[in-house]
């Protein structure tokens, strides 16, 4: 399927995909019909590397496209309007292929999750993580903040969603395959792709499955999860003046 604008997809060797978020007016943020695309996209996976980068050398991803909250009026869509990247990290999860997130520079928000998404990250020194939820007024969904605390810690994600904090990626150092220099990242990652494509196929899916599982197998009480989801859409209202 055809990407939408601020996304392009190339094999780089048979089995080996790039996904490169491409927005620079916008910091490589992402819009929702890129999200969906993703979604849709890892329906189709059949046992690929998918490695995941923003354009340029300085941001990953500035996050979810702002924009987009300005035009979901929450009053007549009832939906929070970051259902799409809920939809994209879900199918991620879900996808039989395995994604490496190369981050090239600062991470922010949705970003944030979608790296977290991702199977293995390497980075460059200079990227960093930063969510701007207690900014915006945002309560984050319940599966977003577990997968991050999953990702990255208790620590790490209690810097990023209670203290608003910008956290470099050597602070998140154990959640890294590498921290290379931003001149041999794509290198590195396509190597380390290789490596992966070498491996018997059945036994990479079948312990990829296994390993999501576990990074979800602590369920949450349904009572939480409920009042959780009650008080992120009554924030949504808030922001949007509803």
């Amino acid at each position: 399927m055809t990407p939408p604008a601020y996304v392009h997809e190339r094999e780089l060797e048979p089995g080996v995909l790039s996904w490169v978020l491409d927005n620079p007016a916008r910091r490589n943020a992402i819009a929702p019909p890129v999200f969906e695309w993703m979604a849709a996209r890892c329906a189709e996976l059949r046992g690929e590397v998918v490695i995941l980068r923003g354009a340029g050398d300085r941001a990953f991803s500035a996050g979810f496209d702002l924009s987009a909250l300005a035009e979901h009026n929450l009053l007549d869509h009832p939906e929070p309007p970051d259902r799409a990247l809920i939809a994209a990290t879900s199918a991620m999860q879900g996808a039989d292929a395995t994604f490496v997130a190369a981050l090239n520079g600062y991470v922010i928000g949705a970003g944030v999750e979608l790296i977290a998404a991702c199977d293995f990250r390497l980075a460059c020194p200079a990227a960093s993580l930063r969510v701007p939820a207690g900014k915006l007024g945002v309560i984050y969904h319940a599966a977003g903040l577990a997968r991050i605390h999953a990702a990255f810690g208790s620590t790490v994600t209690r810097r990023l969603f209670l203290a608003g904090e910008q956290v470099p990626i050597a602070d998140a150092r154990p959640s890294l395959v590498g921290l290379v220099e931003l001149e041999q990242l794509d290198e590195r990652a396509l190597g380390f792709a290789r490596g992966i494509r070498e491996l018997v196929a059945h036994s990479v899916a079948g312990n990829r499955r296994m390993l999501r599982a576990l990074d979800r197998a602590k369920a949450l009480p349904a009572e939480l999860l409920e009042s959780h989801e009650h008080a992120r859409r009554a924030a949504y209202l808030v922001l949007g003046g509803g």
